[in-house]
């Protein structure tokens, strides 16, 4: 009998869905001039170190580099832009 891994994909699904919603948030709320540049990358920082515990585990890493490619394209700031 196949395993069921009904579960996993509830987890993928539910990680999935809570990230896209978070950076739906965060851009809205920077779009809105509620969180500035630095507050917006304050949020990002904060979680790319919540995941550095995390970063052995499946989908560890692959986390740290979506936030880090936020930090680096939409809520980049000059220092991240190469000239």
């Amino acid at each position: 009998m196949p395993a069921d891994n009904t579960g996993e994909k509830l987890a993928l699904g539910s990680g999935i869905a809570g990230g896209a919603l978070a950076a739906a948030l965060l851009e809205m709320l920077f779009d809105k001039g509620a969180l500035t540049l630095e507050e917006s990358r304050t949020v990002l920082e904060r979680a790319l170190h919540n995941i550095g515990v995390h970063q052995s585990v499946n989908g560890g890493r692959e986390a740290a580099d979506i936030i880090t490619k936020l930090m680096h394209g939409r809520f980049a700031t000059r220092r991240d832009t190469k000239e």
